[in-house]
């Protein structure tokens, strides 16, 4: 399968921060469920099968990569990539944040640096 390019943030903002920064789907897993499990792991379970055996695919169809980094699809420039594991991380990492801290006018936000302390989940969110 390939995929064509898209670059979300090239012109104006389309979508809130929580589209993006809390999807499975955005960031590559495809369509299901994701759950923080606490010191920077995640789990996903995709809502559909895993394999096909009619389109001959031994992943779901919405995926173009997996939490390990592990990539399904080819794209359709050279210059172009899926996220990798710790830059997935790293995205949804801020979507943790999102529900109190909207945006970038909140002084949490504004100053945050990796490997902070969330108060709300009480432990230090990995930089990985």
């Amino acid at each position: 399968m390939t995929w064509s390019f898209m670059d979300p943030h090239a012109t104006s903002k389309a979508r809130t921060c929580e589209d993006c920064h809390t999807s499975a789907k955005t960031v590559g897993l495809g369509y299901g469920s994701l759950s923080y499990l606490g010191n920077g792991e995640w789990h996903f379970e995709s809502a559909e099968r895993k394999e096909s055996e009619l389109l001959g695919l031994d992943f779901p169809l919405s995926a173009v990569t997996d939490l390990n980094g592990k990539v399904f699809v080819n794209f359709s420039r050279k210059d172009l990539r899926a996220f990798t594991s710790e830059e997935i991380k790293r995205i949804l990492r801020v979507g943790l944040c999102l529900p109190c801290h909207k945006d970038f006018s909140d002084p949490v936000m504004n100053n945050w640096k990796p490997g902070n302390t969330c108060p709300v989940f009480k432990e230090k969110i990995n930089s990985n």
